[in-house]
């Protein structure tokens, strides 16, 4: 059973989060639609944790370009592949949720060709721009892998003893680098929903 849940809250947030989450133990709080409320908050609630904990971080950097400008000045047929692959990412999670349970639902979502596919839409953007000018490359690096590399160190910090159990939700276009970076590591024996929903 997790010993910590991991949200995908800005960590300026959390106090905001488990005020909501405080609340909810009580019976003083509607859950909405959004999986932190529907799962982060439920699996927290039955594993009588205390607390949950905010661990994403995504703020303006100097130095990494804005995204709707790098669509706008440059390689407009990558960009909209990128924005096509995004959009049947989309389309095919919307349909296969309203088909499925949502234990199908999280698992297709956690499937290696799914989680490839995410990636992909990443690894195309990278290549906007020119060799001068890079920027697909920039943002990439300076804002996608830099805000992953930040949440898994995040993670790193809930550490507290080998027992514990780190329960992490997060979007499903995290997951390759998230899970690469925790396998990669040495800290974490990674265990993914699947091997608990099958």
């Amino acid at each position: 059973m997790p010993t910590k849940v991991a949200l995908e809250v800005a960590t300026e947030y959390e106090e905001k989060l488990n005020q909501d989450y405080d609340s909810y133990k009580k019976g003083d709080f509607t859950l909405s639609s959004n999986e932190i409320h529907q799962i982060g908050f439920q699996v927290a609630v039955k594993c009588n944790l205390e607390k949950v904990y905010a661990v994403d971080w995504n703020d303006n950097l100097e130095g990494v370009p804005d995204f709707e400008k790098i669509a706008e000045d440059n390689q407009l047929d990558i960009f909209d592949e990128v924005v096509k692959i995004g959009q049947e990412i989309t389309s095919q999670s919307e349909e296969y949720y309203q088909s499925h349970s949502l234990k199908e639902y999280l698992l297709w979502h956690n499937e290696k060709e799914n989680i490839a596919k995410g990636h992909e839409m990443y690894m195309k953007l990278s290549l906007i721009g020119s060799e001068s000018n890079p920027v697909g490359a920039i943002w990439i690096a300076k804002y996608w892998y830099y805000r992953n590399m930040l949440i898994y160190k995040k993670l790193v910090s809930l550490i507290n003893s080998k027992e514990d159990r780190i329960f992490v939700l997060y979007g499903a276009g995290h997951l390759h680098l998230l899970l690469q970076f925790l396998k990669e590591s040495g800290f974490f024996n990674v265990e993914v929903a699947s091997d608990y929903l099958r």
